[in-house]
């Protein structure tokens, strides 16, 4: 395994054919941005050029700089300008980037470029799975170190790739870079950072977590914090037996476990009080919101045959989590939250705190999603 690791890892750095053997992810970057132009450099480049009614033409060049034009795609590969409908780009190495609001990220992999809209690009990196595993970890666990931790969300971040890769198909590419997807800016510029990247993705090379008593994928979802317990996935989303809920003590007294938000008073009440068409005068229902205790996670708060679910709370007020708890002082409700997030699977605080403590990634994995079983991406028929 551990040659098989170092084989791997050689292999994404210089892009051998054997990484470029393994399943590739075509993730749409700057998918929250209106990209008008992109420019690409930093390696040998080879740019081919896919023209209707021509034979493909493909140019060699170190930079590349790419905008729209009309209803084409026009690039300046040799210090000419010409149009195509689409654009394919390989790289013999990471490429160093500049996107929107000159934005400089550096990505593994390749390239494809086509019109999108009226006047936009559309770009999307297709990469090695690893490598966009690698790129995954970095944005999204940030600051939080450890490499149990790192090979914990590699195999979560694996895992969701697999379930959700035909999420945006019909439009050309896999997944987003954002939010809706999973977090991807490329690779880190820190070459020591990437490297130790690059390894905790190889290391778990192929491994997939899947529900106990099928071939399905577990839905890995993941949060900052979950203040202390986690949540079942049917208070948010639908039914799973791997996502229940169940104590976390590892995320307790981390930097996320508590938040505070004020807020006036007259709008946290006129909230209630026209979602249930009372009036806000009402004192049954003034001493209820402005006295909502939750000793433990509650999927819903009720009054007086009412009911609301805390996470619609959370939504319409912008809350770090729906664990909290409200205290009126003066004009403002003051909320005492416990978590950031939705509190469902994974806690990103939680697994960095048993890295610490000197769990190992599988030991991290089983906690968050109990009786998940993890096996080898050749045997999921991807």
């Amino acid at each position: 395994m551990r040659i098989r690791w170092v084989f791997g890892l050689l292999a994404s750095l210089l892009l051998l054919p054997s990484a470029l053997a393994m399943p590739q992810v075509r993730v749409r970057i700057y998918a929250v941005k209106d990209v008008y132009e992109f420019k690409m450099g930093g390696t040998t480049l080879r740019s081919i050029w896919f023209l209707r009614g021509t034979q493909a033409d493909t140019l060699e060049s170190s930079n590349l700089h790419l905008r729209r034009a009309g209803a084409m795609v026009q690039g300046n590969a040799d210090g000419t300008w010409r149009s195509a409908d689409s654009i394919r780009v390989e790289a013999d190495g990471p490429v160093a980037t500049e996107g929107p609001s000159g934005q400089r990220r550096t990505y593994p992999g390749g390239f494809t470029l086509a019109p999108l809209g009226a006047t936009e690009l559309l770009v999307v990196n297709r990469v090695p799975l690893e490598d966009y595993v690698a790129g995954v970890v970095n944005a999204e666990l940030g600051k939080y170190l450890g490499r149990e931790l790192w090979r914990a969300q590699a195999t979560v971040a694996r895992t969701w790739w697999a379930a959700n890769r035909r999420k945006y198909a019909p439009l050309g590419y896999q997944v987003s870079d954002d939010v809706r997807s999973q977090v991807y800016h490329g690779w880190p510029a820190d070459s020591t950072r990437r490297f130790n990247l690059i390894e905790a993705a190889f290391s778990t090379e192929g491994l997939l977590l899947y529900r106990a008593d099928t071939n399905a994928f577990v839905e890995t979802l993941f949060h900052a914090n979950s203040g202390g317990e986690l949540m079942p996935a049917a208070w948010y989303f639908k039914p799973s037996a791997h996502l229940v809920n169940k104590p976390d003590s590892f995320s307790l007294d981390c930097p996320q476990t508590n938040w505070v938000k004020r807020i006036p008073s007259s709008d946290w009440l006129r909230f209630f009080a026209e979602t249930w068409s009372v009036t806000s005068s009402n004192q049954s229902l003034r001493e209820a919101v402005f006295s909502i205790e939750q000793d433990s996670r509650r999927e819903y708060f009720e009054w007086n045959g009412n009911k609301i679910r805390f996470r619609l709370l959370r939504e319409r007020f912008g809350l770090r989590s729906s664990w909290f708890s409200t205290k009126l002082e003066g004009n403002e409700v003051v909320l005492h939250g416990r978590g950031n997030g939705h509190g469902i699977g994974l806690s990103q605080e939680g697994a960095w705190r048993m890295s610490q403590l000197g769990y190992g990634f599988r030991s991290i994995l089983e906690h968050y999603y109990p009786g998940a079983r993890l096996s080898d991406l050749q045997h999921s028929g991807l």
